[in-house]
């Protein structure tokens, strides 16, 4: 394990530009002295390996058994949620997972205050047994996961549909697990893929140095491995399109969304958050726009009209 992560390092090395290797260094180096590990060869791997690619990767596999609600009170649902007192998301910004949890949010106006989490230190939720995000907290009740959080906030009231049921599952067992292959596909595009850590005004500038390339180094192995975790194929980004045209073809059926109607259901929100999560990210979302899919207009069209619905649901509640 050890001889195939410093293997991985020394290939995304060699792929760079010398600024970009200096900064690879200098953010390994200085994740080791946040995490206060020593400068050994089997620390860095154990950084590399363990603490970078379990809190980068936690969105990708928070729908296991260990992903369940601890709750201290009676669980809370929407209509409990005030301006004054905001549901906290614990979140990547880039994260899939709390994407389809800030879209349900969004969507349906739930007050909510987002908080960033620093994937190396995870210093945010020290609190916190649970070490993967998304969570929620609602007063002194933690939700863990985003599929928690949403049937939660739905409540017991509104059950999913059979096939609302079957694409929101979806979402979590096939979709979610073909972007990893597509947006750390190659060193250049995990570098990509961390910019968005620049802009976080919560992280100081060692921090933001630290996820950006001992992130990058971590997901492309990830990537790499994933690929044939999850039976996809050599052109990731094939499986992408499959499944994108999927959604358009048999989710959507010929209605504007899937729910039949004027508005999206939790279907709808699930499948558009999880791809929002890669929007505008480089090659990856350039290709899905160029890609001439069977159901090209249909998705489009749909992905378009679910977004404009979020986006006006949102500034209802100043975000």
């Amino acid at each position: 394990m050890r001889a195939a992560t410093k293997a991985a390092a020394t290939r995304l090395a060699s792929t760079l530009a010398p600024q970009q290797r200096r900064g690879l260094a200098s953010g390994a180096r200085n994740a080791r002295e946040a995490s206060g590990s020593s400068s050994s060869r089997g620390r860095t791997a154990s950084l590399v390996s363990g603490a970078a690619v379990m809190a980068t990767t936690a969105a990708w596999i928070e729908h296991s058994s260990a992903a369940r609600t601890l709750a201290s009170a009676a669980m809370p649902t929407a209509r409990a949620i005030t301006a004054e007192e905001p549901l906290k998301l614990y979140q990547y910004d880039v994260c899939p997972f709390c994407n389809k949890a800030q879209t349900f949010l969004e969507f349906h106006a739930i007050p909510h205050e987002r908080i960033e989490v620093n994937p190396l230190t995870k210093a945010e939720i020290k609190f916190s047994s649970y070490r993967m995000v998304p969570f929620a907290m609602v007063g002194d009740t933690q939700i863990n996961g985003s599929g928690e959080i949403i049937k939660t906030m739905l409540g017991e009231d509104k059950p999913l549909s059979a096939s609302e049921e079957k694409w929101f599952q979806w979402v979590d067992d096939h979709l979610v697990h073909v972007l990893p292959a597509n947006i750390y596909r190659s060193p250049g595009e995990a570098l990509q893929a961390f910019d968005y850590i620049t802009n976080e005004s919560n992280f100081s500038a060692m921090q933001k140095l630290s996820i950006r390339y001992a992130g990058a180094l971590a997901m492309f192995m990830i990537a790499k491995r994933s690929k044939k975790k999850y039976n996809l194929s050599d052109d990731p980004r094939q499986d992408l399109f499959e499944a994108v045209d999927k959604w358009a073809g048999e989710g959507l059926a010929g209605k504007r969304f899937h729910s039949g109607s004027d508005v999206p259901d939790t279907a709808d929100l699930a499948v558009f958050g999880v791809l929002r999560s890669i929007e505008g990210n480089y090659g990856t979302w350039k290709d899905l726009s160029e890609k001439d899919l069977a159901h090209k207009d249909a998705f489009w069209t749909w992905y378009k009209s679910v977004k404009e619905q979020v986006e006006t649901n949102r500034a209802k509640i100043g975000l």
